[in-house]
């Protein structure tokens, strides 16, 4: 859905892929492959199409069919700069309608301490009571 969205923007807008790309930072080729949906958009490229298109994500997303979100959700607020710069890369905690970045070691922590709780609850369900 995303990529038939993005081209009906670009298209509304008259532009071509390659003038498109400019805007954006991105090869012509990115932005062919985001059309026909061979490539998946980060979430940076993403609000950054809905910025230039002035959309929602949800809409490019085919979450809703309002362009400007209506009655959605608007999913455009930014990420915290650390987050945005680091975003291919990025390691986040989600919680109380907060991101809050961390660093590849607290990352790395979290995913042991989340396998340590899926095995702890596997044998909690396999032991009998």
């Amino acid at each position: 859905m995303y990529g038939a969205r993005i081209r009906e923007q670009r298209k509304r807008f008259g532009w071509t892929m390659k003038q498109l790309g400019q805007k954006l930072d991105l090869a012509e080729s990115t932005i062919s492959g985001y059309e026909n949906e061979i490539r998946r958009p980060d979430v940076d490229a993403l609000m950054r199409f809905a910025d230039l298109f002035d959309v929602s994500v949800d809409y490019l997303l085919g979450r809703t069919n309002a362009p400007k979100g209506g009655e959605s959700r608007d999913v455009r607020s930014p990420l915290p700069d650390a987050v945005r710069e680091r975003s291919v890369a990025a390691y986040a905690a989600f919680g109380d309608g907060r991101v809050e970045p961390l660093t590849e070691e607290e990352a790395a922590h979290l995913r042991n301490a989340l396998e340590m709780f899926r095995l702890w609850q596997a044998s909690r369900r396999s032991s009998p009571e």
